[in-house]
C-alpha cells in the first residue's frame, strides 16, 4: 500500500496538537520607563550637565567571549535590555562592570548610587507581580556579590531585604571619593532556573541627588521625582538564570575572569 504523498492527502490526516506555549509578552520593565519617566541619559546628548549629575551605565558579557568591551555593541545596547538578556547558569558567576561618570566635578549635594534587583511577570504588560511570593515562585534566582570570593552579598532577589543597596558619596567630597565607595564591578550568581519565561530578572544602576539629610528610606521612593535641578540617569541589565552554563568560546582564556565557578556552600 502507497502512503498518500499528495498536499490534499496529506491535510486529511489527524494533526499532531502543538504543545502549549505560554507568550512572552514585552513589558515596560524591558526598559526602565517602569522606574521613570524619563529613559536615562539622552544617546546624542549625553552631556547634559545641566539635567543629569552622571552617565551610567552596566556592561556584561553578553556575547559569550570572555571580554566586556564598552566598545562593542554586542556587550551592551539593546542585548540588555531584550530577552534573555545574560544567561547565567546555576553555579555560575558572572562579571557585571559597573561605570558611573560625573558630569560635573563642582557639584554641590549628595550623589547616591544604587543597584537594585527585580523580577518581571511576562504575561503583565507592565511587568509586575501581585505579591513577592508570587515573584520568587515564577521567576529565577540571582545573587549579586561585591566580590569574586562571594565575602561581601550586595544583593539576593529571593530575599525581600536585600533587593537594595545604595552607595553614598559624602556631602562636598563627591566625586573624588567615588573609586572607595563605589565597586567597579559586581558578580551576578545563578541560584534558581528562571521558570517560565526568559529575561525574568533584571539589575538596576540608579545615580540620582539626594537633599542633605534625607534618609534612605525616603529616598528610594523620592529619587523617582523628576527635579527641577538634576534627574536621575539609569541603566539596567536582564538576566536568565539557566539549569546549567551555557558553552564558551573565551577568546582570552577567560584570562578577565568574567566567568567563574561558585564555590558550593553559600
Amino acid at each position: 500500500m502507497l502512503l498518500p504523498t499528495s498536499v490534499e492527502a496529506q491535510s486529511k490526516q489527524p494533526k499532531q496538537p502543538l504543545p502549549v506555549q505560554p507568550s512572552a509578552m514585552e513589558t515596560s520593565m524591558d526598559v526602565p520607563t517602569s522606574f521613570h519617566k524619563y529613559f536615562g541619559q539622552r544617546i546624542n546628548n549625553w552631556r547634559d550637565t545641566e539635567r543629569f549629575i552622571a552617565k551610567t551605565d552596566l556592561d556584561a558579557d553578553l556575547n559569550y567571549d570572555g571580554v566586556i568591551n564598552n566598545n562593542d555593541p554586542q556587550d551592551g545596547g539593546a542585548f540588555e535590555a531584550t530577552p534573555p538578556g545574560l544567561q547565567v547558569g546555576v553555579g555560575e558567576m558572572t562579571k557585571v562592570i559597573v561605570r558611573v561618570i560625573p558630569y560635573r566635578v563642582d557639584f554641590d549635594g549628595e550623589v547616591v548610587v544604587t543597584l537594585e534587583l527585580a523580577g518581571i511577570n511576562r504575561s503583565n504588560a507592565k511587568g509586575e507581580f501581585g505579591s513577592f511570593d508570587e515573584e520568587k515562585s515564577s521567576t529565577g534566582r540571582i545573587r549579586v556579590w561585591r566580590d569574586s570570593s562571594r565575602k561581601t552579598l550586595l544583593l539576593d532577589s529571593g530575599d525581600p531585604q536585600r533587593r537594595y543597596v545604595e552607595f553614598a558619596t559624602q556631602y562636598r567630597v563627591y566625586p573624588y571619593n567615588l573609586p572607595n565607595e563605589l565597586p567597579r564591578s559586581v558578580y551576578v550568581e545563578g541560584v534558581k532556573p528562571s521558570d517560565q519565561y526568559v529575561g525574568d530578572i533584571r539589575l538596576l544602576l540608579t545615580c540620582s541627588h539626594r537633599a542633605p539629610g534625607s534618609s534612605p528610606e525616603t529616598f528610594a521612593e523620592s529619587r523617582k521625582t523628576l527635579l527641577k535641578s538634576f534627574r536621575t540617569s539609569f541603566d539596567h541589565i536582564l538576566f536568565t538564570v539557566l539549569p546549567k552554563p551555557l558553552p564558551k568560546e573565551l577568546i582570552n582564556g577567560n584570562a578577565e575572569g568574567n566567568w567563574l565557578k561558585a564555590a558550593s556552600g553559600k
